[in-house]
């Protein structure tokens, strides 16, 4: 099934990498962070309540999907992977905020938009 499997930290920071780039690409970065730092507390609970009610379902689906939600959640349960997720987010929103002063000239500058 799937709990008998162990994640190494390579394919952590790969999975938590992916999740960085999809959230940029959709210029989420913001929301995202707001939305991690307000569960932060109940990650452990997030994570059992998706097994319970969505753990059942996905291996109906294929069994390929079921092992990639285990693997997303067991990621995610722990702090230190939000946390991670989060700075590289952080990052990732200052590098295209720069990107984007750098091309405002003017009074535009101080707009935020």
């Amino acid at each position: 099934m799937f709990w008998d499997f162990e994640l190494t930290k390579e394919e952590e920071e790969k999975i938590i990498k992916k999740a960085a780039e999809i959230i940029h690409r959709y210029g989420m970065e913001v929301a995202a962070i707001l939305m991690l730092e307000s569960v932060k507390p109940l990650l452990y609970i997030g994570g059992q309540l998706g097994r319970f009610f969505a753990g059942p379902f996905l291996p109906l689906i294929s069994n390929e999907l079921g092992r990639k939600g285990e693997t997303i959640l067991r990621v995610f349960e722990k702090k230190e992977n939000v946390e991670k997720l989060i700075k590289l987010l952080e990052e990732m929103a200052k590098e295209k905020r720069e990107e984007r002063s750098e091309e405002k000239r003017g009074l535009r500058r101080f707009l935020p938009f």
